[in-house]
Protein backbone atom coordinates (compact mmCIF):
# COMPACT_ATOMS: atom_id res chain seq x y z
CA UNK A 1 0.00 0.00 0.00
CA UNK A 2 1.00 3.55 -1.14
CA UNK A 3 1.84 5.87 2.10
CA UNK A 4 1.39 9.36 2.52
CA UNK A 5 3.04 12.00 5.27
CA UNK A 6 0.79 14.60 6.57
CA UNK A 7 1.88 17.60 8.26
CA UNK A 8 -0.79 19.63 9.40
CA UNK A 9 -0.63 22.98 11.62
CA UNK A 10 -3.47 21.78 13.38
CA UNK A 11 -4.68 18.04 14.50
CA UNK A 12 -8.03 18.93 13.58
CA UNK A 13 -7.16 19.78 9.84
CA UNK A 14 -4.82 16.99 9.96
CA UNK A 15 -7.54 14.47 10.94
CA UNK A 16 -9.75 15.68 8.35
CA UNK A 17 -7.51 15.29 5.43
CA UNK A 18 -6.41 11.64 6.73
CA UNK A 19 -10.10 10.30 6.98
CA UNK A 20 -11.06 11.62 3.43
CA UNK A 21 -7.54 10.61 1.89
CA UNK A 22 -8.09 7.48 3.57
CA UNK A 23 -12.01 6.82 2.62
CA UNK A 24 -11.20 7.74 -0.85
CA UNK A 25 -7.87 6.16 -1.85
CA UNK A 26 -6.00 3.24 -0.88
CA UNK A 27 -3.35 5.34 0.39
CA UNK A 28 -2.32 4.60 4.29
CA UNK A 29 -1.98 8.42 5.81
CA UNK A 30 0.57 8.82 8.42
CA UNK A 31 0.71 11.83 10.61
CA UNK A 32 3.75 14.92 11.92
CA UNK A 33 3.69 17.95 13.83
CA UNK A 34 7.02 19.20 13.34
CA UNK A 35 10.33 18.65 11.96
CA UNK A 36 12.15 16.07 13.67
CA UNK A 37 9.11 13.61 13.88
CA UNK A 38 9.38 14.03 9.70
CA UNK A 39 12.37 13.07 9.11
CA UNK A 40 12.48 10.16 11.13
CA UNK A 41 9.49 9.11 9.35
CA UNK A 42 11.09 10.06 5.92
CA UNK A 43 13.83 7.65 7.10
CA UNK A 44 12.66 4.93 8.36
CA UNK A 45 8.88 4.65 6.09
CA UNK A 46 8.54 4.16 2.62
CA UNK A 47 6.46 7.47 1.89
CA UNK A 48 5.20 8.14 -2.00
CA UNK A 49 4.04 11.55 -0.97
CA UNK A 50 4.37 14.44 1.52
CA UNK A 51 1.99 16.62 2.12
CA UNK A 52 2.64 19.90 3.93
CA UNK A 53 0.97 22.25 5.42
CA UNK A 54 3.53 24.44 7.25
CA UNK A 55 2.05 28.52 7.58
CA UNK A 56 5.53 29.44 6.62
CA UNK A 57 6.29 31.53 3.52
CA UNK A 58 6.81 29.49 0.26
CA UNK A 59 10.49 30.43 0.06
CA UNK A 60 10.69 28.81 3.29
CA UNK A 61 8.70 25.61 2.20
CA UNK A 62 10.81 25.47 -1.03
CA UNK A 63 14.12 25.88 1.73
CA UNK A 64 12.69 23.12 3.52
CA UNK A 65 11.73 20.63 0.73
CA UNK A 66 15.31 21.23 -0.58
CA UNK A 67 16.67 19.97 2.88
CA UNK A 68 14.51 16.50 2.36
CA UNK A 69 15.92 16.37 -0.63
CA UNK A 70 19.62 15.99 0.74
CA UNK A 71 18.66 14.14 3.42
CA UNK A 72 17.66 11.62 0.68
CA UNK A 73 13.63 12.18 0.24
CA UNK A 74 13.15 12.01 -3.35
CA UNK A 75 9.35 11.29 -3.80
CA UNK A 76 7.03 14.40 -4.61
CA UNK A 77 6.00 17.12 -2.25
CA UNK A 78 2.62 19.07 -2.05
CA UNK A 79 2.28 22.19 -0.51
CA UNK A 80 -0.74 23.86 0.61
CA UNK A 81 -0.43 27.58 0.69
CA UNK A 82 -2.10 30.56 0.30
CA UNK A 83 -0.68 32.09 -2.42
CA UNK A 84 1.69 31.35 -5.07
CA UNK A 85 3.05 33.85 -6.60
CA UNK A 86 6.69 35.10 -8.15
CA UNK A 87 8.81 33.65 -11.06
CA UNK A 88 11.86 33.00 -9.01
CA UNK A 89 9.70 30.87 -6.58
CA UNK A 90 8.33 28.71 -9.66
CA UNK A 91 11.58 28.12 -10.88
CA UNK A 92 12.82 27.01 -7.81
CA UNK A 93 9.36 24.96 -7.05
CA UNK A 94 10.11 23.15 -10.96
CA UNK A 95 13.61 22.87 -9.69
CA UNK A 96 12.72 20.84 -5.97
CA UNK A 97 9.46 19.14 -7.27
CA UNK A 98 7.64 21.33 -5.47
CA UNK A 99 4.04 21.50 -6.06
CA UNK A 100 1.34 23.59 -4.33
CA UNK A 101 -2.60 24.01 -3.60
CA UNK A 102 -3.75 26.80 -3.21
CA UNK A 103 -6.61 27.82 -0.10
CA UNK A 104 -9.33 27.50 -0.17
CA UNK A 105 -9.22 24.42 -1.94
CA UNK A 106 -12.51 21.52 -2.66
CA UNK A 107 -11.01 18.34 -0.93
CA UNK A 108 -11.91 16.61 -4.45
CA UNK A 109 -9.11 18.78 -6.07
CA UNK A 110 -6.83 17.45 -3.25
CA UNK A 111 -7.40 14.19 -3.51
CA UNK A 112 -7.23 14.30 -7.57
CA UNK A 113 -4.00 15.66 -7.31
CA UNK A 114 -2.57 13.45 -4.14
CA UNK A 115 -3.73 10.24 -6.85
CA UNK A 116 -1.70 12.26 -10.10
CA UNK A 117 1.42 12.81 -8.38
CA UNK A 118 1.35 8.96 -6.93
CA UNK A 119 0.31 7.99 -9.86
CA UNK A 120 3.06 9.95 -12.07
CA UNK A 121 5.19 9.50 -9.99
CA UNK A 122 6.89 12.96 -11.07
CA UNK A 123 9.75 12.67 -8.77
CA UNK A 124 11.56 8.62 -8.50
CA UNK A 125 11.40 7.22 -5.03
CA UNK A 126 13.57 5.83 -2.74
CA UNK A 127 16.01 3.21 -4.67
CA UNK A 128 16.56 1.22 -2.19
CA UNK A 129 14.69 -0.29 0.40
CA UNK A 130 15.63 0.14 3.99
CA UNK A 131 16.17 -1.55 7.11
CA UNK A 132 16.26 -0.46 10.76
CA UNK A 133 19.73 -1.32 12.70
CA UNK A 134 21.82 -0.89 15.83
CA UNK A 135 25.76 -1.83 15.61
CA UNK A 136 28.71 -0.44 16.01
CA UNK A 137 30.94 0.81 12.91
CA UNK A 138 34.03 2.93 12.57
CA UNK A 139 34.39 5.45 10.35
CA UNK A 140 37.98 6.79 8.31
CA UNK A 141 38.46 8.80 6.41
CA UNK A 142 40.71 8.53 3.29
CA UNK A 143 42.44 12.30 3.41
CA UNK A 144 43.18 12.69 6.84
CA UNK A 145 42.95 8.76 8.31
CA UNK A 146 41.68 9.92 11.58
CA UNK A 147 38.74 7.36 12.66
CA UNK A 148 35.48 8.10 14.32
CA UNK A 149 33.39 5.62 16.00
CA UNK A 150 29.87 5.48 15.08
CA UNK A 151 26.39 3.86 14.95
CA UNK A 152 24.71 2.79 12.18
CA UNK A 153 20.62 2.72 12.67
CA UNK A 154 19.91 2.32 8.95
CA UNK A 155 20.93 0.38 6.12
CA UNK A 156 19.97 -0.50 2.26
CA UNK A 157 22.00 -2.26 -0.48
CA UNK A 158 22.97 1.38 -1.54
CA UNK A 159 24.21 3.51 1.52
CA UNK A 160 23.58 3.56 5.15
CA UNK A 161 22.96 6.23 7.94
CA UNK A 162 25.08 6.71 10.85
CA UNK A 163 25.33 9.31 14.36
CA UNK A 164 27.84 10.08 16.27
CA UNK A 165 28.53 10.95 19.74
CA UNK A 166 31.03 14.07 18.76
CA UNK A 167 31.03 16.07 15.62
CA UNK A 168 33.73 14.29 13.19
CA UNK A 169 35.71 16.54 11.48
CA UNK A 170 34.16 15.37 8.10
CA UNK A 171 31.91 17.27 5.03
CA UNK A 172 29.85 16.26 1.99
CA UNK A 173 31.77 14.57 -0.56
CA UNK A 174 34.34 12.95 1.55
CA UNK A 175 35.63 9.42 1.32
CA UNK A 176 34.65 7.27 3.85
CA UNK A 177 36.68 3.38 4.91
CA UNK A 178 34.00 2.23 6.89
CA UNK A 179 34.59 -0.69 9.46
CA UNK A 180 31.03 -2.42 10.50
CA UNK A 181 31.27 -4.83 13.32
CA UNK A 182 28.61 -8.09 13.12
CA UNK A 183 28.02 -9.29 16.32
CA UNK A 184 26.05 -12.58 14.77
CA UNK A 185 29.33 -14.01 13.03
CA UNK A 186 32.04 -12.02 15.63
CA UNK A 187 33.45 -10.23 12.54
CA UNK A 188 34.02 -7.01 11.08
CA UNK A 189 33.09 -6.24 7.50
CA UNK A 190 34.63 -3.30 5.61
CA UNK A 191 33.22 -1.38 2.46
CA UNK A 192 33.79 2.19 1.43
CA UNK A 193 31.62 5.41 0.91
CA UNK A 194 30.78 8.97 0.37
CA UNK A 195 29.20 11.23 2.22
CA UNK A 196 25.84 12.75 1.17
CA UNK A 197 24.76 14.56 3.73
CA UNK A 198 24.30 15.41 7.33
CA UNK A 199 23.01 16.82 10.16
CA UNK A 200 23.77 18.23 13.24
CA UNK A 201 21.47 16.54 15.69
CA UNK A 202 20.31 12.99 14.08
CA UNK A 203 16.88 11.72 14.45
CA UNK A 204 17.73 8.25 16.14
CA UNK A 205 19.92 9.31 19.33
CA UNK A 206 20.67 12.77 18.46
CA UNK A 207 24.35 12.11 17.40
CA UNK A 208 25.83 14.23 14.71
CA UNK A 209 24.31 12.09 11.41
CA UNK A 210 25.53 11.37 8.35
CA UNK A 211 23.85 9.58 5.36
CA UNK A 212 26.42 7.76 3.11
CA UNK A 213 26.71 6.16 -0.16
CA UNK A 214 28.36 3.05 -0.74
CA UNK A 215 30.80 2.91 -3.51
CA UNK A 216 33.31 0.32 -5.04
CA UNK A 217 37.20 0.61 -4.28
CA UNK A 218 37.93 1.86 -8.09
CA UNK A 219 35.64 5.04 -7.85
CA UNK A 220 37.21 5.99 -4.51
CA UNK A 221 40.99 5.99 -5.94
CA UNK A 222 39.58 7.49 -9.09
CA UNK A 223 37.91 9.93 -7.07
CA UNK A 224 40.99 10.55 -5.07
CA UNK A 225 43.25 11.01 -8.21
CA UNK A 226 41.01 13.66 -9.27
CA UNK A 227 42.00 15.67 -6.12
CA UNK A 228 45.67 15.37 -6.65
Amino acid sequence: MQKMLLRCKSIEDARLIKNYIESELAYEVLMSFDHRDTEYTLKNKSIHLVLLQSGLTVPQDITYVQHLRQIGFQSPVLIVTDKIGGADIDLNAEKHKVHFIERPFEMRALKGLARKLMVTKVVPGQEFRRFRTNVSAVLETFISGEKYNSQMFNLSKGGAYFESAKKPAVAIGDLLRLKVRLGDVDRDHQMHGRIVWTTPKGMTAGGYGMGVKFIKSAEVYRKLLDKV
